[in-house]
């Protein structure tokens, strides 16, 4: 069993960018209309599913480093590409 607190932690190019890709994550614009309002929380689940997941693999692994770190967030970017915020109306799109 390998003690935590000899893991050798990732470098903070490697955390920004997952931090990053966290943020593109669950960082949706809100709804314009109530009726929105179910679609854009089925999205925000889904893809802070996509990003719990991730989290998960990076914590279940003591020796994650920093090619892990990277490895999840393009995966998260990746991911995202499939779920774009265009099911619903909001204040980013040209109305």
């Amino acid at each position: 069993m390998t003690d935590a607190t000899t893991a050798v932690p990732p470098d903070r190019t490697a955390i920004r960018r997952l931090l990053s890709a966290v943020q593109e994550a669950l960082d949706l614009p809100a709804p314009v209309r109530a009726r929105d309002q179910l679609v854009y929380l089925r999205l925000v689940e889904k893809r802070a599913l996509l990003v719990g997941a991730s989290f998960g693999r990076l914590t279940a692994d003591p020796h994650s480093d920093a090619l892990d770190y990277a490895s999840e967030a393009e995966h998260i970017l990746h991911q995202l590409a499939d779920l774009p915020p265009v099911t619903y109306r909001h204040h980013a799109q040209e109305l």
